[in-house]
């Protein structure tokens, strides 16, 4: 079953459910080590895979590159939705590279 697609600021494409559950995962994930599993950028401290041990950073909170930041435990299910065109991680995958890509070209 397709997931229904979410039109709220700042999650335009990603599913509704999935990011709800991801925001839940979010709160909870204070006492591990977190994973930015989205692009990395020669400009940013931002690297595909890095490890963040304080939570996700001040400058990054409130902004796509947050909805990357996945516990440690569970990066073998976050590289496993990057692979799966539509899933939500590959919506803030792509959505992280668009915003790039803008601020830069600004």
């Amino acid at each position: 079953m397709e997931d229904k697609i979410m039109e709220s600021e700042g999650m335009e494409d990603a599913p509704a459910e999935k990011v709800e559950a991801h925001e839940e995962a979010m709160l909870e994930k204070a006492a591990e080590p977190l994973v930015y599993v989205g692009p990395g950028f020669r400009d940013s401290l931002l690297s595909t895979y890095g490890i963040f041990a304080d939570g996700v950073p001040e400058e990054f909170k409130g902004t796509v590159y947050e909805k990357l930041f996945v516990p440690a435990s569970k990066l073998d299910a976050a590289r496993a939705l990057l692979k799966q065109k539509g899933s939500y991680l590959s919506v803030f995958f792509a959505q992280a590279l668009k915003e790039h890509a803008e601020k830069k070209g600004a």
